[in-house]
């Protein structure tokens, strides 16, 4: 189907005049500046990384945390399995000069406040992950 230029444009701003319609009818609740519209999607933690928390040097596993009033409500935290790196080298007690520790990530999250439909914005710091490194020493 071939639209004109005409048409399109026609298309363009009635969808525009639509949405803006629509969004002047949401009124934001009492006591709050804004109303958040946000997508509900959720997508696996391993997809697409070859389940690497197990196959790392330094494995981790998966520790959820879930809070009612909080967007999103569960949180994966990796949880390290050792102190201690798998040796790189099988024989070789490499490993024990190198310490396993978390790498974390700050994470935007929303708590509910009490009683209200209103939420306040937050970063919560969480593990993502552990990784090797050198193990400290006096001189470090």
């Amino acid at each position: 189907m071939r639209l004109t230029h005409g048409v399109f444009t026609l298309l363009i701003c009635g969808s525009v005049l639509w949405v803006v319609s629509s969004a002047a009818k949401l009124k934001a609740p009492p006591g709050c500046d804004s109303m958040l519209a946000f997508s509900s999607e959720v997508s696996s933690l391993s997809e697409g990384n070859g389940n690497i928390h197990s196959r790392s040097l330094s494995a981790w596993s998966w520790r959820s945390s879930t809070v009612k009033n909080r967007i999103p409500s569960t949180l994966w935290e990796a949880e390290c399995s050792s102190s201690f790196c798998s040796s790189p080298n099988p024989g070789h007690k490499d490993g024990h000069n190198l310490n396993s520790v978390p790498v974390y990530q700050d994470v935007l999250v929303l708590n509910r406040q009490d009683g209200k439909r209103c939420y306040t914005a937050s970063y919560q710091s969480v593990a993502v992950g552990c990784t090797c490194v050198w193990a400290q020493t006096s001189t470090n």
